[in-house]
């Protein structure tokens, strides 16, 4: 942590944005069709070690959510870079949700259940399958979870939901292990998926396999980097294994093929990150 110790030293630590508790309110987005009509919601990447800067200053006085588990991915993590790229857009939204979760946890998921119920009106008037317009609900598409609480108020909201498929990721090992000891699985529609990088949660992963809980894990796998330290031996056994096919595709290896139908499998078709089969997946460096 003391490279970002001294970098954060440098920068101007009087917030671009401020945001109180008391004037939040949530935000949802809707979009990334890739498996199909998805709603979105997102708290803030990052955490007290490793603030978020935008130009030489700190973003916002809102402390992310990432806990312990910015150590070793915070340069690469997407959700930082598309904050720091787009701050003067996304930063409310995220940081309101971030404060929604701590404070008015209660209010939080009323108000996230209401717009739901809104988003998907003509399905909730009629009750014909056919008028669900949006059929899966990203958790933390930036972010992280930040207690047990919330994990179990989503559980909830998916029980209230079974129309719909949940789906989050996650790294935060001693929330996981508290809510599969508590309640041994999660609801049908709610897909855990475990972010495995470099090892870091190895030892949850074995933990929650003597419980046997029902979890997906999606391991980072730097073996398409020229960088990569790996033998050809280890890429090689690598390339054998299952892999997500949202970023699958390299030169030599295309998207993976479905054995099946013997096509290229997608994710339309694949929605593993969404079905609850216990799946351990590997997913390219991107």
């Amino acid at each position: 942590m003391k490279e970002f110790e001294k970098t954060t030293l440098k920068v101007d630590q009087n917030p671009i944005y401020t945001f109180s508790a008391e004037s939040a309110r949530i935000h949802l987005s809707l979009g990334n069709e890739k498996i199909g009509k998805m709603i979105n919601w997102s708290t803030l990447p990052g955490n007290s070690s490793t603030p978020l800067e935008a130009k030489g200053r700190r973003i916002t006085d809102v402390e992310g959510t990432c806990s312990h588990n910015c150590t070793g991915c915070f340069k690469s993590c997407y959700a930082r870079r598309s904050i720091v790229q787009h701050h003067n857009s996304i930063t409310q939204s995220w940081a309101e949700n971030t404060l929604m979760i701590r404070f008015k946890l209660e209010e939080c998921f009323k108000q996230i259940d209401m717009q739901i119920r809104n988003i998907n009106k003509r399905f909730y008037q009629t009750k014909n399958p056919a008028d669900l317009s949006y059929k899966f609900f990203r958790i933390d598409t930036s972010g992280e979870l930040q207690s047990l609480e919330e994990l179990e108020h989503w559980n909830q909201l998916a029980l209230s939901h079974p129309e719909m498929r949940f789906g989050i990721y996650s790294k935060n090992s001693p929330v996981l292990l508290a809510f599969f000891r508590k309640h041994k699985q999660s609801a049908p529609n709610l897909c855990i998926n475990i972010s495995e990088w470099n090892g870091c949660m190895k030892d949850t992963i074995a933990e929650l396999r003597k419980m046997n809980a029902v979890f997906n894990v999606f391991e980072f796998d730097s073996s398409n980097l020229k960088t990569s330290k790996m033998s050809d031996e280890e890429k090689k056994a690598r390339a054998a294994c299952i892999r997500c096919p949202a970023v699958g595709a390299t030169k030599d290896n295309k998207h993976p093929i479905n054995p099946k139908t013997g096509k290229t499998w997608h994710c339309t078709e694949c929605q593993g990150c969404y079905t609850k089969t216990g799946i351990h997946r590997f997913v390219y460096a991107h």
